[in-house]
Order: structure tokens, then sequence, then C-alpha cells
């Protein structure tokens, strides 16, 4: 699979399972989607689809140029606002909107996702959706899964308490696994004190958490695909 299509995938699944849509109702959004992305593709702001955008940030300008180009507001219009609603509609799915309150529902959206692969650098780096990260956190309700009384400011970016995402097994050890990591199971929200525990404290001090993050998430990765021991996660994250 692509990358542009880990979102489509999602945001389909998401349609259909979560917002239990009717096939002709997604039918619509995704092919007001495409013909969204062939209007960029011809504009140059985008390579193939929409849903390669991975960034919060590009998409939001993105949305922006389109609500403000005459062109595309024409096009929009005689095709009775279908155009924007589906741009809207997919833009409140990658904010998160509405992920807490069903929070318990997206566990279903838990799938096995291939590899997206690299970009290329002088070191490798592999992709990561800024999207689906901000997806989780909204999904926790910026609470850390960690400890829920943890307490940080409020962010300028979302008015919520802020709070990072964390990959619970390290997006760097996607060489050993041929499944994506950057799946919503593998994506922990926590307080900025507990993310550089997990990253910078002693191994002896990181157990608790790491103990407490596996059994909650053990039975998620595994219907993403990501089947591993205890001992295997501990070793790994530690």
């Amino acid at each position: 699979m692509n990358t542009e299509f880990v979102l489509r995938e999602y945001y389909i699944r998401y349609l259909r399972d979560v917002r239990q849509l009717s096939e002709s109702s997604i039918k619509h959004y995704i092919d007001a989607l495409n013909n969204i992305s062939r209007y960029l593709v011809k504009n140059k702001k985008i390579e193939k689809m929409i849903y390669e955008v991975g960034d919060i940030g590009e998409l939001e300008i993105i949305r922006a140029y389109l609500h403000s180009d005459e062109e595309f507001k024409a096009l929009d219009k005689r095709g009775h606002r279908m155009y924007s609603a589906s741009l809207n509609n997919y833009y409140k799915f990658a904010i998160g909107e509405g992920f807490q309150n069903e929070r318990k529902k997206l566990e279903i959206l838990d799938i096995e996702i291939p590899v997206q692969g690299q970009v290329a650098s002088a070191q490798k780096i592999w992709k990561r959706s800024g999207i689906i990260l901000r997806q989780s956190i909204e999904s926790a309700g910026y609470k850390c899964e960690i400890d829920s009384s943890h307490t940080t400011f409020t962010a300028e970016s979302t008015r919520r308490q802020y709070m990072e995402g964390h990959h619970a097994i390290p997006i760097h050890r996607q060489v050993h696994f041929d499944i994506s990591l950057d799946v919503y199971a593998n994506i922990v929200c926590l307080c900025p004190t507990c993310h550089r525990l997990l990253h910078h404290g002693l191994g002896k001090d990181k157990m608790n958490a790491l103990n407490q993050i596996y059994n909650e998430r053990v039975d998620r990765l595994a219907h993403s695909g990501i089947k591993i021991s205890k001992s295997e996660f501990v070793e790994i994250a530690i």
C-alpha cells in the first residue's frame, strides 16, 4: 500500500464502521475527494491524492487555497457544494473531531497497514503521519495515557491541554517489521514528562510505564498485525 492510500483506507473505514454511513454516501464523499485531488494535481499543489498530505498544517493551507480559489468555488457551486462539504468532512476527520466520543469504536479501525517506505535523506527516516498522531491524541481526550492526572498547559494550536504522541514501538525499529508501526494502535498520548521518561529515562524507571502500555495495547497491536510478546516489546522499547 502506497503512502497516499493509508489515510484513505482509514477514512473509508471510519465512514463505514464508525459513522456507519451508507455505501452511496461514502461513494459521494470519496468521489468528491478524488475530483478535488485531480484539481489540486492540475494546479501543482499535490502529486497524486489529497491523502498524501500527512500534516495538519499542510492540509489547512490546501483547504484555505481551495476556499479562496475562484475556479474551485465555481466548480463547487456547479456541484451543489458537494466538493466543499466533502473537503470539510475530511478535514474534521483529519483533526480528529469527535474522536474522543468514539474512542472505543475507533478500535475497529485497527488494521494491518503495509510499510509506507522511507524518506530519502543522508540518514533514512521512516515516514510518519502528523494527522494520525493528532487523531490519536484527540481520541485520548488530551489526557496522558500513563497517568491521566498529569496536567500541562493549553496549546496555542488546539486550545487543549498540550500532549505529545509517542510510538510505543519506536518508529526507527520499522526495519524489523513488515507491517507499519505508524498506526493508531501503536501511538500513545503522553504528557511531555512521561514522553521524555520513555526516551531518556533510566531503564528501571521506564518499566512500569512500558508494562502498562503493553497491557493496554497488546490486543490492538495484534489486530494491526503487530504481534509481539511483552519481553520483546520491552527489549525494543527500552
